[in-house]
C-alpha cells in the first residue's frame, strides 16, 4: 500500500503529529476525554455489540462484545479498509482486522461511502485482538490491526463484507478465529449482490422494433423492468448485453429495473439494488454515478 495516497497518514507519521504506534496492542488506559475515552461512557450505544462473526479480542472470539470493553475516540476515514482514531496520544492508525484493501474502484468507491456513514454516527469504538498486533505499510508507516464499532454498535469489517465492497485477507494476529466466517458471509453475499452495475441505456423505442431496448454491462446480464424479464440478444452497440421487452417504454411509466445475473444476485447502482426511471417515454443512461435524461 503506497502511503502518498493517504495525505493524513503522512501528515500524522511527521513531526509533533508523529503516529502513536501501539504494537503492544491498544488497551482502556491509552484513552481519556471526549476524544480516546474508555468506553466507559456509552450513551450512545444501547446494549452490547453483537456481529455475524463476533469479534477477537486479547485472543478471545466474543460475541457479543462489551463498549465499555473498547478504546473511544473520534474516527476518521483513511482508506477503504483503515480508520485512524483519535486517542490522547495521538491519532492511531488501524486496519481492519480480516480485510485487505480491495483493488476495484466500485468497491473502493462504495467502502467510502460506507466508512463515511458510519463514522458520522459520532465516537467509534476500537477492539485490539492481541498483544503486538501491528502492521506496516510498504512506505514505512505503522498502526494496528483492529475492529472498529460504529456509536450505535455496527461492525466496520461486516457492514463492508456484507454490501459487498471488502476484500477478504488474513491476519497472522488471531485471524482464524474469525476467516471462515468471513468467508462464508462473503459467500452468503455474493448471492445477493453480484458487484456494481458497469454501464445502463435505456431506449423507450428501438430502431428495429419499435418496442423498448435495455442495453447493460457487464455480460450475462439478466434485466427486469415491473417485474417483466427482458430477452437477452447478446451483446450490442458497445454492450455486453442487449435485452428486448414486448412494449414500447413509454407502456412502463415510471419503471423499477433490477439487473441481476445467473443466480439473480443484483447488480447495484449507487449502492441500490433497483434503478428507478422517472419516465419511460426518455431515453435515460448511467453516466457516472447518476442517470442522466437523452444521452446519446
Amino acid at each position: 500500500m503506497n502511503i502518498s495516497r493517504y495525505p493524513i497518514i503522512a501528515l500524522a507519521l511527521s513531526g509533533t503529529l508523529a503516529l502513536s504506534v501501539l504494537l503492544s496492542g491498544c488497551t482502556k488506559e491509552d484513552s481519556g476525554g471526549s476524544s480516546g475515552d474508555s468506553g466507559s461512557d456509552t450513551e450512545a450505544a444501547t446494549g452490547n455489540f453483537r456481529t455475524s462473526c463476533g469479534t477477537v479480542v486479547n485472543g478471545e472470539l466474543e460475541n457479543p462484545v462489551d463498549p465499555g470493553d473498547g478504546v473511544r475516540g473520534a474516527l476518521t476515514y483513511i482508506g477503504p479498509n483503515l480508520i485512524s482514531i483519535a486517542l490522547k496520544s495521538g491519532p492511531q492508525l488501524i486496519k481492519l482486522h480480516g480485510l485487505d484493501e480491495p483493488y476495484e474502484d466500485w468497491k473502493r468507491s462504495g467502502a467510502e461511502t460506507l466508512i463515511k456513514s458510519l463514522i458520522d454516527e459520532g465516537d467509534g469504538y476500537l477492539y485490539s485482538p492481541g498483544a503486538d498486533c501491528g502492521f506496516r505499510l510498504s512506505d514505512g508507516g505503522q498502526g494496528v490491526i483492529g475492529q472498529v464499532f460504529s456509536a450505535s454498535g455496527k461492525s466496520f469489517s461486516e457492514s463492508l463484507i456484507k454490501s459487498a465492497y471488502a476484500n477478504l485477507g488474513y491476519d497472522s494476529c488471531q485471524g482464524g478465529l474469525i476467516s471462515s466466517c468471513y468467508s462464508a458471509l462473503e459467500e452468503e453475499t455474493s448471492n445477493e449482490i453480484a458487484g456494481e452495475l458497469e454501464a445502463f441505456l435505456w431506449k423507450p423505442v428501438s430502431d428495429s422494433t419499435g418496442k423498448l431496448a435495455i442495453h447493460t454491462s457487464p455480460y450475462d446480464t439478466i434485466v427486469i423492468v415491473n417485474g417483466e424479464t427482458g430477452t437477452n440478444q447478446g451483446p450490442g452497440n458497445g454492450y455486453a448485453n442487449l435485452a428486448r421487452f414486448n412494449k414500447p417504454g413509454c407502456a412502463y411509466g415510471a419503471a423499477t429495473v433490477r439487473v441481476v445475473n445467473e443466480r439473480g444476485a443484483a447488480y447495484m447502482f449507487n449502492g441500490q439494488p433497483e434503478i428507478k426511471i422517472p419516465d419511460g417515454c426518455s431515453r435515460w443512461k448511467k453516466v457516472g454515478n447518476s442517470l442522466q435524461r437523452n444521452v446519446k
